[in-house]
Formats: C-alpha cells, sequence, structure tokens
C-alpha cells in the first residue's frame, strides 16, 4: 500500500500557500513541483527514499536554496529570453496547447505534435522562447527588475507563513519549505508566469470555446486547466504515457481543489482500469476509453514473429535514479556470473547517469563486455533480444507488445512508474537479485502480447485532434 501522507502534506502546504498570496499569481502555486509532484524531478517524492535519508535530502535542500538564490539574482537582473506564442491553423473554437519541445513546424507550416495527430487547419497554440520560433510570434511583455521582486517576495512570504500554519512531522515540514524557496528564489517560476500570460492573450484575442493538452505537461496542464476555469472553457487532456500510482503528478488532493487547484473536464485514458484509478481524484472529470497517437503505430500489428535471440537488452529511463538501479543489477550479474554473458545496453538519448556509472559502461563497452546500442531502431533491439531489463521505461511495454518477456527492476526506495502486474511473460526482481538463471529461464517463456496491446489502449479509437473535442 503506497504511503500518501506526505504528498497530503504538501498538498495542505499548497492549499495554505494559496491562501498566503495574491490571487493574480496563484497559478503559480499550482503549477510548482509541490503540487505537480514529480518523482522524475525530485526524490522527495520516493517514499522509500525519502524516509531512508531525510536528513540527506535536508541538507541538498539548504544547498539548493543557496545555489538557487545566486541563480535567482541572474534572471531577476537580467531578461535573458524573450517568451511568446505562435499560432497555427485556423482558430475557431478549439485550440490544443503544446510547449516549442512537443514538436517542430513542418515545411508546409503546419506545427505537428507527435502527442495528437492534427491537420493543416487544426489549431494550435505553442508556446516557447521567441527565437526558436520560424514564423511569426506574439511576445509576451517582459517582467522588470520590479515585477519580479514583488512577485518573488509574495511568493517568499507566503511560503513562510504557509509553513509556520502547517501542521505535521517537522522534517518533513522543513522539506518543503526549502523545495519551495529554492523553485521560488531561483526564479524558475518565470517560464511558467509567461506560459499564463500568453496562453491568456491567445484566448482573450479569439473565441475559443473548448481547450486541450496533454497531461504530461505537467505544470502547463495545471495553468490550462486555470485559464479553461477563468475563460469558461471547457477543457479536456489526453494519457500519453502509462499512468500508475507512483507517478504523483496526477494526485489532486481536495484541500487543493477547495484552494482553486483545477481539473481537466474530460480526460482520455487507455482503459478503465486507469479511470478507476483517477477517479477517486478527478471527481468532476468524464472519463473516455481512447488509444494516444503514441502508440498508434502498434494498432494493425496483430501476429508477431518473434527471431531468435542474441543478447540480453537492459534498457534506461531518462531519471538517474533508473540508471543508477539499472546499472547497479548489471554490475551485480557480471559479478556473479562465471560465464560470458551476450548483454546489449539501450540508453534514452538524454539519460541522466552519474560520473562513475558513465566510466564504468564505457570501461565495459571498451572491453566488448558489453555491446551499446547505437544507429538501431528501438524495433530491431527488441526483435534480436532474448529478454528485455528496465526498470521504469516504456520500452518494457514495447518488448511485451512484440512477443519479448520482460524483467521489471525493482528498487525499495523508488515508486514504480509502470504496471505490468498480471502479465504473462514478465518477472519482477529486485535490482540486487537478478541472476542469469533467472534470465535463462524466462528467454522461451510465453508473452500474452494481448494483454500490452489492452493495458495501452490498442483496442480503443485513435485520439485526433477532431476526436479529442467531440465530447
Amino acid at each position: 500500500m503506497l504511503d500518501e501522507s506526505f504528498e497530503h502534506l504538501a498538498a495542505q502546504y499548497v492549499a495554505l500557500l494559496a491562501r498566503s498570496i495574491p490571487q493574480e499569481n496563484i497559478s503559480l502555486v499550482f503549477s510548482s513541483l509541490l503540487c505537480a509532484r514529480s518523482p522524475d524531478l525530485g526524490l522527495i517524492w520516493h517514499s522509500g527514499y525519502r524516509k531512508k535519508h531525510i536528513n540527506q535530502l535536508i541538507v541538498k535542500g539548504l544547498w539548493s536554496v543557496i545555489s538557487g538564490l545566486v541563480e535567482g539574482f541572474a534572471r531577476l537582473s537580467t531578461n535573458f529570453r524573450s517568451f511568446g506564442y505562435a499560432l497555427y491553423g485556423k482558430i475557431n473554437d478549439t485550440i490544443l496547447v503544446v510547449s516549442l519541445s512537443c514538436g517542430s513546424e513542418a515545411s508546409d507550416g503546419q506545427f505537428k505534435t507527435q502527442y495528437i495527430p492534427t491537420q493543416i487547419d487544426d489549431a494550435i497554440f505553442v508556446f516557447g522562447t521567441t527565437d526558436r520560433f520560424k514564423q511569426k510570434t506574439h511576445r509576451v511583455k517582459k517582467l522588470t527588475f520590479k515585477d519580479k521582486s514583488r512577485i518573488n517576495f509574495f511568493l517568499i512570504k507566503g511560503g513562510i507563513t504557509a509553513f509556520l500554519k502547517l501542521r505535521g512531522n517537522v522534517l518533513e515540514k522543513n522539506l518543503l519549505l526549502l523545495e519551495w524557496l529554492s523553485w521560488a528564489l531561483s526564479l524558475k517560476w518565470l517560464n511558467n508566469y509567461y506560459f499564463e500570460k500568453s496562453l491568456s492573450d491567445a484566448v482573450e484575442r479569439h473565441p475559443v470555446k473548448k481547450i486541450g493538452c496533454i497531461h504530461e505537461m505537467h505544470a502547463y496542464a495545471r495553468i490550462v486547466w486555470r485559464i479553461a476555469f477563468k475563460y469558461g472553457l471547457k477543457s479536456y487532456t489526453i494519457q500519453h504515457a502509462a499512468i500508475t500510482a507512483g507517478k504523483r503528478w496526477y494526485f489532486c488532493y481536495p484541500e487543493e481543489k477547495v484552494s482553486g487547484a483545477m481539473l481537466p473536464e474530460v480526460m482520455y485514458v487507455y482503459e478503465d482500469k486507469i479511470a478507476n484509478l483517477l477517479r477517486p481524484y478527478f471527481e468532476n472529470t468524464k472519463f473516455i476509453l481512447g488509444c494516444s497517437y503514441r502508440y498508434a503505430h502498434w494498432k494493425d500489428v496483430r501476429s508477431i514473429k518473434k527471431q531468435k535471440g542474441k543478447y540480453y537488452l537492459f534498457v534506461g529511463a531518462l531519471p538517474e535514479f533508473d540508471n543508477q538501479v539499472l546499472i547497479a543489477s548489471l554490475k551485480k550479474l557480471l559479478n556473479s556470473a562465471k560465464e560470458e554473458i551476450p548483454i546489449r545496453v539501450r540508453l534514452h538519448p538524454l539519460a541522466k547517469l552519474s560520473g562513475s556509472d558513465r566510466e564504468w559502461l564505457r570501461v565495459k563497452i571498451r572491453q566488448n563486455i558489453i555491446q551499446a546500442s547505437k544507429g538501431i531502431s528501438l524495433r530491431t533491439d527488441i526483435e534480436q533480444a532474448l529478454v528485455v531489463i528496465g526498470m521504469s521505461t516504456t520500452v518494457l511495454e514495447e518488448a511485451l507488445l512484440m512477443a519479448c518477456p520482460v524483467v521489471q527492476l525493482t528498487h525499495s526506495d523508488y515508486l514504480e512508474y509502470i504496471d505490468l502486474n498480471g502479465i504473462e511473460g514478465v518477472i519482477k526482481k529486485d535490482y540486487q537479485g537478478l541472476l542469469l538463471a533467472d534470465l535463462i529461464a524466462l528467454k522461451d517463456a510465453e508473452v500474452n502480447h494481448e494483454q500490452a496491446r489492452s493495458r495501452l489502449g490498442l483496442g480503443q479509437p485513435l485520439v485526433t485532434y477532431q476526436g479529442l473535442f467531440l465530447s
């Protein structure tokens, strides 16, 4: 059973914060790291790790406040970048909201995103730094030194006021305060501020009635729903990645909602199991089943012929903790084995690794003990794998779609991000307990890829731009 007491304490802190600052800045509270609680971005949300290392986290938090002060001073005194937005397609009564990092401008002038299939006339709002746009942008007025100082004063004062009113464990309260002060002092809220101003400007200029985004926009999604409420728009969102109890940014508590946090009116999810998980937190949201564009290319793949495997494929995700666990398991496996093991490692293109792990991996690749996956498609890597091993990467799900057996590594310090429970062809292993015998026993296992298809909504209609706003 997941212990939610710390997240609930954070929600109470957020609610107190929302009542302690001017209402014009309230969206900054609900788009902060304390409300959009991402275990990817902060180890404090991993309950196992936090309980074991809370003193270490507090020391790290103190350092973050100091470094945030330095970082914030630079942002306070200088406007390094200009923010703004561009509009694509024809603006009628619907608009899809994305950030510039979520896609790119095609040669025909369309903005293409991997999240939802769109046509040339579909209205899309794109936010980012103005120097990265190819077409004309609407610039947002930059905050002056005085304006930034004023907002920061209220954020810091509000954070301290909320801390003094909050009742709970002293160490956990201090952890929340340090997280807030680090975020506020570093002025990391600036992007969120400019995003809100940009989207508000676009909505005020056009007759928009329905607004949509993907939930994985996290902080930005919270702002989208606040703006939808403010302007009386109907809000829509769609599931893009796996949703599990370990992904804490999905769960909004009553205290936050009473204080002004907003959630979407309509949400497309892959299966009923996900709707049932979210419904206690999304009481006023209508759930509709649908397939994400992310997995659409699998919809017509019905029978999969498995090639003879060549190696055991270890796959990593973006966060450093995931790669740390993956490499620790790999080290343990190699040290315990009495024979040569064919191993290939495929890391996320932007994977975060410690210096020591990166160097260890480099040495093993140079010694030909480990193969590195380079310039090879994911599908080819999986087709040639005996077993795929990983912790929280969605590659495990895609391996199951290709009928390849999977080992899901676990670590008591970290939350689980993907739900593979009950799927035939999957075993869970503590990261220190993986042995060659486990891999040999699993490599010829039967895999029920139809179960994986169901988990990813492949039997549901593909959610397109037009389909998103139908309800």
